[in-house]
């Protein structure tokens, strides 16, 4: 414990934190170049359309699946080995990937999107680990800023897509392998980052600050199990931020560019500005989220992100113009994002250190879980309902979301 006192000095709270930022940046990169061209290549080089929603949903499962393992490695091992393996395991997917579009193997191709969506629910644990390097003042914020690294794929990785695929046919690969490739080069990239750098190891830190003197002096007592650390009401206040905001989030954005598309005759240039937007709105907003969180508190914070997601649902069916759109989309990036930073931040300050890691990776599986069947079944109520039922469902959630978190409010004020 003396060295991590030794070394755990503002400067080097800083570099772990851009650290994490950079990870961070470096798998959006990788996984949104190589999920914008996955179904591009399931049509194409397989020549089967049926199947080109295939890659994206494996990616999400395995971004599920990869959250519980993963902390349950951290809380042992540490954040650094935790981090690196995951980068690991996506240049393996990476890699197979272009392996299989290069040999023709169609059943190989969607393993290795389930591999690189291990790779980010493990990966995505990098947020909690940037809250382990700092006291609960300022945990938020520092949230915030890892998260503000998904701001790098959303927009780099399109962009990313026409030199990798340059590059691959210079070789006399395909050209779809490209971002493939070059993906598993950023993967191995983060790993050595990881390993050689992320010292000392975030979850060390935290275990230190937790022994000289938060109101979470707990180090040596048992770990909760996940069920026993629910019955806490701000870890069901995170839990439902977290969830809630997802499938709000993730219903009306998966059908915003079909019913963009089918119903209001929009070019696929208009998609791409609305999902822009909304991109800049779910990570930019990172920063500004975070120091609210910080300043006002994590509740009012999730507050403001439930309010956001009901006025965007509300805007969203009535918005026929792309800008009308961009501006909706934009709005249900930025509400989401409010309950997601505001959650994390809170879930881990209501956390001993020393079991952190293991239930946030079971909060992410839920959420992941969640997200997926939320993906899933849009498309069915969009089909069934339209794109205005999905809205309203979306500003019913929200406005439980709101009824939660206000009820927990009153009742720490009851208390006070």
């Amino acid at each position: 414990m003396s060295v991590v006192t030794l070394n755990a000095s503002p400067n080097v709270i800083r570099r772990l934190t851009v650290i994490l930022f950079a990870g961070q940046s470096v798998v959006s990169l990788a996984t949104t170049a190589a999920l914008t061209v996955g179904s591009i290549a399931v049509n194409q080089v397989f020549g089967t359309a049926e199947l080109a929603g295939t890659p994206t949903t494996m990616f999400v499962l395995g971004t599920a699946l990869g959250a519980y393992p993963t902390g349950r490695l951290m809380n042992r091992y540490g954040r650094r080995f935790g981090l690196a393996l995951g980068f690991l395991v996506g240049v393996v997917g990476a890699a197979l990937g272009a392996f299989a579009l290069l040999g023709f193997l169609p059943l190989l191709f969607f393993a290795a999107h389930l591999l690189m969506g291990l790779a980010r629910g493990a990966l995505d644990q990098g947020r909690f680990a940037a809250g382990d390097l700092v006291t609960q003042d300022q945990r938020a914020r520092a949230i915030g800023w890892v998260v503000l690294g998904g701001t790098v794929g959303g927009i780099g990785g399109p962009l990313f897509i026409a030199p990798a695929s340059r590059l691959a046919l210079q070789f006399g690969f395909d050209a779809l392998a490209g971002p493939y490739l070059a993906g598993a080069a950023l993967f191995l990239f983060g790993a050595a980052m990881m390993f050689l750098f992320l010292r000392p190891d975030p979850r060390d830190i935290a275990r230190h600050l937790g022994a000289v003197g938060t109101r979470l002096n707990v180090i040596e007592s048992t770990p909760r199990t996940f069920l026993q650390a629910l019955r806490v009401h701000d870890v069901q206040t995170a839990i439902a931020a977290m969830i809630l905001g997802q499938v709000v989030m993730v219903a009306v954005m998966v059908m915003t560019p079909l019913q963009m598309t089918t119903h209001l005759h929009h070019t696929l240039d208009d998609v791409a500005w609305v999902i822009a937007a909304h991109v800049t709105g779910m990570y930019a907003m990172s920063v500004i989220t975070g120091r609210v969180a910080d300043r006002f508190g994590h509740a009012r914070t999730i507050l403001i992100g439930a309010g956001l997601l009901i006025f965007a649902c509300v805007l969203a069916p009535f918005a026929t113009e792309t800008l009308r759109l961009a501006f909706a989309l934009f709005v249900l990036g930025a509400g989401w994002n409010f309950c997601f930073v505001a959650g994390s931040s809170l879930l881990t300050d209501s956390l001993r250190p020393n079991e952190r890691a293991r239930i946030q990776g079971t909060n992410d599986l839920l959420v992941g879980l969640v997200a997926a069947a939320a993906s899933f079944s849009s498309g069915f109520a969009f089909a069934f309902v339209g794109y205005t039922a999905i809205a309203f469902t979306g500003i019913a959630l929200a406005l439980g979301l709101f009824g939660i978190t206000l009820w927990t409010v009153q009742r720490k004020r009851a208390a006070v």
